[in-house]
């Protein structure tokens, strides 16, 4: 039987990019004492009831453009994983939204994913925490919390429109125009030739993180040199893919995603949009005597010239998605995102949340992303890449932090 289905808008050309390739973010927690799967089911309901556009689904048309649309299928809720399944089915033409709960050698993992097109990792931490907050209400009363519901989040385009913010005509790549072409480079780290999956599927991922220790030492030193933990990072990660590249007179492209809800006025909420990204761009000349303060250093101040022209908030509005690949003629690019700090999760008494990470889903094996953030007292840093070395270049990253830290009490 064929359901008819209801267009609620089809998605702007910001969303698209992330639509052609089918990517998802997943964010898994692992959860320590007594877990309740009938609440957590009725707190995924109420969230699809109060996020109706979560409940949708993407369509094609004949074009190759794709819309949002709903039917009368209802969403097919959690699903319950074993143990050894690691192979998850996400299909956006069916879901857009999906919550697995595995119990695991004694605890518990929730893993939530989200299409890109419909949320960023700050949107999709919103979701999360609102998530837990009805399954603490459904287990402390039998409740969901609140009703209502939420409007459909605008695309990156109408938060601009809205607020009087027009085009420029520089994308920040401009930023790479001297080093294209002007190197012999090695081959790629990751082949063009690739074979491509044809669903979303899982990037190979390196994980680590600082001490509660550590992450106060790193955080002092970027307090002391006057540094956010952003441009810190950056440099971090800048110096580590330096070391292990071995092409140390070629400079290093850097494009960093930036949030923008609280850089435009009036400010954009967690989840009232989908995708309120900008992209940051930085040519990184780096040598042995290079420093991580000066580095950094540089790295903040161009993001500041940029985004004072008013480059980094419609950055967006040039990318395509054929520019995964990075321009040709350019060495590869290094790109990250910082997650922030992640708040606390509401749990009932008896449940706690001891760890967590994320993963990247794409039908396609163009991912090279470093994510950065905290959770609890831990920096956590984890690279998302097909390249060759992903542990190898997160414990590079971890040591050069923790070897900046040391400077203070040196």
């Amino acid at each position: 039987m064929m359901f008819a289905s209801s267009e609620i808008r089809k998605l702007a050309p910001s969303e698209e990019w992330y639509a052609q390739s089918m990517t998802y973010g997943a964010i898994t927690l692992d959860l320590t004492g007594t877990f309740d799967t009938a609440a957590m089911s009725a707190a995924f309901d109420a969230l699809l009831e109060s996020h109706p556009v979560l409940a949708g689904r993407l369509e094609r048309d004949s074009g190759g453009r794709h819309t949002i649309v709903t039917d009368d299928l209802m969403h097919q809720g959690i699903w319950i994983a074993s143990a050894d399944s690691d192979d998850v089915f996400l299909d956006p033409g069916a879901s857009l939204i999906n919550l697995t709960v595995k119990a695991v050698d004694g605890h518990t993992e929730v893993t939530l994913y989200v299409h890109h097109s419909l949320a960023d990792g700050h949107h999709q931490a919103a979701l999360l925490f609102e998530l837990f907050s009805r399954y603490a209400d459904a287990v402390a009363t039998g409740g969901t919390g609140p009703g209502g519901t939420a409007p459909t989040p605008q695309p990156l385009e109408t938060v601009l429109d809205r607020r009087g913010i027009a085009k420029n005509q520089r994308s920040g790549l401009e930023r790479f125009m001297p080093a294209m072409f002007a190197y012999d480079l090695p081959p790629a780290a990751v082949s063009g030739a690739s074979k491509q999956p044809t669903r979303p599927v899982p990037a190979p991922t390196g994980r680590g993180r600082l001490t509660a220790a550590e992450t106060n030492a790193v955080l002092e030193f970027g307090m002391a040199n006057r540094l956010f933990l952003n441009p810190l990072v950056s440099a971090a990660v800048l110096l580590a893919e330096w070391r292990l590249r071995r092409t140390p007179e070629i400079p290093i492209p850097y494009v960093y995603v930036v949030d923008l809800r609280g850089l435009v006025e009036p400010p954009v909420g967690a989840m009232e949009a989908t995708d309120p990204l900008g992209m940051a761009t930085y040519l990184a000349h780096i040598d042995s005597r290079t420093d991580i303060v000066d580095l950094a250093r540089d790295v903040a101040d161009n993001f500041a010239t940029d985004l004072a022209d008013g480059v980094v908030q419609t950055s967006m509005l040039h990318f395509k998605p054929q520019y995964d690949d990075g321009p040709r003629g350019l060495p590869d690019v290094v790109s990250s995102t910082n997650l922030g700090r992640t708040p606390p999760l509401p749990t009932p008494p008896g449940l706690s949340v001891t760890d967590w990470r994320t993963t990247i889903y794409r039908a396609s094996t163009v991912v090279d992303m470093y994510s950065v953030g905290i959770f609890g007292e831990n920096l956590a840093v984890e690279h998302h890449t097909y390249a060759p070395e992903a542990q190898r270049s997160v414990d590079e990253v971890l040591t050069i932090l923790r070897d900046a830290a040391l400077q203070l009490h040196r």
